[in-house]
């Protein structure tokens, strides 16, 4: 924060303040629960103003043997980090085939344009759709998967390209100023969560298009 805060714009700064102050008088809200993603390590992240996120955790302080009998252990907001929905790319070019010459690294910037979360049965997972400021081509999905219950999977982040929603590992170093590195494709990804991300994903795009066609009629 006391790194970031200055490169904020003065609006930013002020949906910054406003939205801590309410997110530590009611951590719990629908509204803000309703918006909110996490990652990986079990952070929040939250859009408090167009472009910039915030990440954070509830962080519950240990009872003290001077609280009253019953009491629950008091809790704070411990803010991680804030940065811009602009990521700076990286992505490794696939090579042609055995022996083939060493293809340089793609760049780019991209922006978030959309984000849903979604849950059925023990299955739930959130995801971020991506387009590049360069073309304004959507690049693909950040999405995170895990489960409640069987079969039991264990939050996992991908990155799915687009159109064809290949599942790619991916290293997203979350600070001011973001960035995100795409491996190579999943190859052993569970067949459960395969199908799920997949299904999710064709659902949310149609969903994103139809809004996105709503905005375009007068």
């Amino acid at each position: 924060m006391k790194r970031d805060w200055l490169d904020l714009p003065l609006h930013a700064q002020d949906a910054l303040a406003t939205f801590l102050m309410t997110l530590q008088k009611r951590p719990d809200s629908p509204e803000i629960l309703a918006n909110t993603q996490r990652d990986t390590e079990g952070r929040f992240g939250y859009e408090f103003s167009p472009g910039f996120l915030v990440y954070w955790r509830v962080v519950r302080e240990p009872i003290t043997l001077i609280q009253q009998p019953g009491a629950t252990s008091p809790e704070r907001i411990e803010v991680l980090a804030v940065l811009k929905t602009e990521i700076n790319l990286s992505e490794r070019a696939q090579k042609a085939g055995p022996g083939a010459p060493a293809v340089a690294e793609q760049k780019d910037l991209i922006e978030r344009v959309y984000s849903r979360k979604s849950t059925v049965g023990n299955l739930s997972m959130w995801g971020t759709l991506h387009s590049s400021r360069t073309t304004g081509r959507v690049k693909g999905w950040v999405v995170d998967s895990w489960s409640e219950g069987p079969p039991y999977l264990k939050p996992k982040m991908h990155w799915a390209s687009f159109p064809d929603y290949k599942l790619h590992h991916m290293k997203l170093n979350i600070d001011f100023h973001s960035t995100m590195e795409i491996g190579p494709e999943d190859t052993e990804i569970d067949p459960v969560r395969l199908v799920f991300v997949h299904a999710t994903l064709r659902q949310w795009e149609q969903d994103w298009l139809r809004e996105e066609s709503g905005k375009a009629l007068p």
